[in-house]
């Protein structure tokens, strides 16, 4: 096994792991594992090995590319594939990155890869992005300090991110279910609280869901993002607002939830493709 580190967080780690044919035949092992930052990030994977890839994006952004496709991928956003086809990737220069990573396989290896693939992308943002963090972290923590009980660990350790990766974005979970009538219910207090200021971290926090799965499902249900949501509802509000009161420009600006009026009236050009005054003449 050769491991190159410095500390943990936000350093260099890196793990090849030596698998003995016993393990290897009958539970899932690790093979290789680390951290790294777009300081020592690798170039590119070289390498086309016969096991699994899977790694967390905890801080920045970077690129992936993997069978010709090249894709973006930010913070909360993890990334699984097939080493056996071409990959690679790389930091991006203007934010750099952060990554936990491991390459895995075994006798199952297969079925939960293409489980999986039945209902996500090779990039995807997971429900419960901590949990998986910490998962991942646990398992780069538990090959660096080796004993006898790394292997047993490690086949627990994958099985466990595995089956909270399918889980957690199962069509047929039930805990898929509740998240959908959380959306809705997040929907509803949108539409009652559309007009004051909403922030994205404490909407998820209050609602006890992830951001980045609460965007991300968000538009995957409704068709639009939230930021674009609550701006439909202003702008419909301010036309009922124009139409039906005296209220001047900068008023009904105010009653909509927006803290800049010339703002409000580019926002409101641009989806009615008039302005407040003109729509106002012609619906009055």
């Amino acid at each position: 096994m050769n491991n190159s580190t410095d500390f943990f967080n936000g350093k260099y780690i890196y793990i090849d792991n030596i698998i003995k044919k016993e393990v290897s035949d009958i539970m899932f092992h690790v093979t290789r594992a680390g951290h790294f930052t777009s300081e020592n990030c690798p170039r590119q994977k070289k390498k086309y090995y016969k096991d699994y890839f899977f790694m967390i994006v905890t801080k920045g952004k970077g690129m992936v590319k993997y069978n010709d496709v090249l894709n973006n991928v930010s913070m909360g956003e993890c990334v699984f594939f097939d080493c056996s086809k071409p990959n690679h990737y790389l930091p991006d220069p203007d934010e750099p990155w952060e990554v936990t990573w491991l390459n895995f396989n075994g006798p199952s290896s297969e079925y939960y890869y293409k489980t999986f693939l039945k209902q996500m992308d090779n990039i995807f943002v997971p429900q419960n992005f901590e949990i998986i963090r910490v998962i991942l972290t646990k398992i780069v923590d538990n090959n660096l300090h080796r004993s006898e009980a790394t292997d047993m660990l490690n086949a627990k350790l994958v099985t466990d991110l595995l089956t909270t990766v399918i889980l957690n974005n199962n069509t047929y979970d039930d805990c898929t279910n509740k998240s959908k009538h959380k959306l809705f219910t997040i929907r509803e207090y949108l539409d009652n609280n559309f007009t004051e200021q909403i922030n994205l971290d404490e909407l998820a926090e209050n609602f006890f869901i992830s951001k980045f799965y609460l965007t991300r499902e968000f538009k995957k249900t409704f068709g639009t993002t939230i930021i674009q949501y609550i701006l439909n509802k202003r702008i419909e509000y301010a036309k009922e607002l124009l139409t039906y009161t005296n209220k001047s420009i900068e008023e009904i600006s105010e009653a909509c939830g927006f803290n800049d009026q010339s703002y409000f009236s580019r926002q409101f050009k641009k989806a009615e493709n008039t302005t407040c005054l003109a729509y106002r003449k012609k619906h009055v």
